[in-house]
Order: C-alpha cells, then sequence, then structure tokens
C-alpha cells in the first residue's frame, strides 16, 4: 500500500501540462481527485486520463478560475462531496508566465501574473484550510518555479510572482505544522508544456540566446517532473526540485550566491552581444 492509496487529492490547475501527469500520475498509486481549472473541456480529459488509468478511483472536475475568491470558496462542497470525504491533500499547480522587460510589459501583465500566479494559492489554501485541519494528517504542496529563487531578464513580473509563493509557504510550514499539515514547495524547471509554448511567444531574442547557450539549460518531461513532485510530499521535504539541474542551481545559489550571478552576469552580457552583432 503506497503512501497515495485512498488519499482525498485536490489539484488545482489539473487540465494540462504538470498538472494532468500529476493528476494520472496520483490515479495509479489509488488516490482519490479532484481537479480544477478553466477550461472544461481539457479538464474533462484529464478526469478521463485518470479513469482509464485506474478505474475504481473517485475523480472529479470542476471549472474553476482561481482568482475569484468566492467561487474557490464555494467548490469546497463539491470537492469533498467528489471525493467521499474532506480532502487530506491539495496540490496547487497554477501559474501562468508573460515574459517581456520590465518598461515594455504593461501594467495589466504584472497585475494578472500576482493574481494567478501568488493570490490564485492563496485563495485555494484558504478556502480549503478548514478541510485540511479536520485530517489531522493532510499535505499542502504549492507549485513555484526555478524562476522562484532565481531569476534572469524578461521575467520580473513573473519571477516576483512565483518568488511570494516561497514567502508564504515559508509561514505556513510553521503555522500549520501544529495542525499535522505538512506544507511543500516544489520548483519545476523549463518544462516541455502548453502553457512553455505560450511563454515562449513573447521571450525577448536576448533571452532565448541566454537560455539555449546556458550550461544548465534543460527541458523536463510532465511525467517526470510528476513523479518528482509526489515523491516531495511523500517525503515531506520542504522545498523540492525535479532533477539535478535544477537542484544544482539551487545549491549554487543558497552557497555561492555571487559567483552564481556573475556568472548569470557572463551569459546574459554574452547572448546581448550575440543578438546586437546578429542585427
Amino acid at each position: 500500500m503506497g503512501y497515495f492509496d485512498g488519499r482525498r487529492i485536490f489539484l488545482a490547475g489539473g487540465s494540462e501540462g504538470i498538472g494532468r501527469s500529476t493528476a494520472v500520475e496520483l490515479a495509479r498509486r489509488g488516490a482519490n481527485v479532484v481537479v480544477a481549472a478553466r477550461r472544461p473541456g481539457p479538464l474533462d480529459e484529464t478526469v478521463e486520463a485518470m479513469k482509464a488509468t485506474a478505474p475504481d478511483g473517485r475523480y472529479g472536475g470542476i471549472s474553476m478560475d482561481i482568482t475569484d475568491r468566492a467561487a474557490v470558496r464555494g467548490a469546497v462542497g463539491d470537492v469533498n462531496g467528489y471525493l467521499g470525504g474532506p480532502a487530506d491533500t491539495v496540490i496547487v499547480n497554477v501559474g501562468m508566465a508573460i515574459t517581456g522587460y520590465v518598461d515594455e510589459l504593461d501594467d495589466e501583465a504584472f497585475d494578472r501574473m500576482i493574481n494567478v500566479n501568488y493570490l490564485g494559492h492563496v485563495n485555494v489554501l484558504r478556502a480549503f484550510l478548514p478541510t485540511l485541519k479536520e485530517t489531522g494528517n493532510a499535505n499542502v504542496c504549492f507549485v513555484s518555479s526555478a524562476l522562484g529563487f532565481m531569476s534572469m531578464p524578461g521575467y520580473s513580473a513573473y519571477s516576483g510572482s512565483k518568488y511570494a509563493i516561497a514567502g508564504f509557504a515559508e509561514s505556513l510550514r510553521m503555522e500549520l505544522k501544529s495542525f499535522g499539515i505538512r506544507v511543500t514547495v516544489f520548483y519545476p524547471g523549463t518544462t516541455d508544456t502548453p502553457g512553455l509554448e505560450k511563454e515562449n511567444a513573447t521571450k525577448p531574442k536576448a533571452v532565448w540566446k541566454m537560455e539555449a547557450d546556458s550550461s544548465f539549460s534543460k527541458t523536463h518531461q510532465p511525467d517526470d517532473v510528476a513523479k518528482s513532485l509526489l515523491k516531495g510530499i511523500e517525503r515531506g521535504s520542504f522545498e523540492n526540485f525535479p532533477g539535478i539541474d535544477v537542484s544544482f542551481i539551487r545549491w549554487m545559489y543558497s552557497r555561492f550566491p555571487g559567483i552564481s550571478r556573475w556568472m548569470a552576469d557572463m551569459e546574459w552580457d554574452a547572448a546581448r552581444k550575440k543578438v546586437e552583432a546578429e542585427g
């Protein structure tokens, strides 16, 4: 019997990419899962994928805008009904990226990413907290980003919203421990998802070049990332990373921040010069 067997899990942001892979992997491990996202079509596809993987589980899908506090709070009863009891694990995998230099992004881009990437996590946690306290043996997992502990040009708005998750989680880690609730943060790197395609659509040329030439640049697959995410929840470690590359970058920035930033500056200068030379 595995750790997730029989658990009742709510997954916000489960319609595609890492979220869908996580939902299907949870079904494979015997969990009961409700996924939420804005678009009903992809959401239904995730539910069907879970049923195809493990037909005996309890699954559901709820169309939800996580920036709407009232809608999130109003959905808790339906989620618990699908699950057959109060959720004992909440995974918040909501986020979007609009890339661009800080003086070129409009105000709406900053507002949108704070509302989705940060306040979306806050809204879900606050809505489900009474339910989680009922269980006495619960998990909360926030999905941030590698750009939630370091950053690079073109990601000022996105990175700021992802850094906020870490601060929120750090407080909750201590605050909720006495209620038997374990808080974890997951920091995925670049992952091959539909969201990455949208992100790349507005990415400046020099940022493209910096990523392409970086020694640590690697694109992960959603299924592999999902397994790493669940491993982090199971072992209960506060910070979790999907691969050696992201773990190494985190280690460098925590142990040698000056050297890490010097290396990043060198890569950025080289990328800008290459783009300028290409005209």
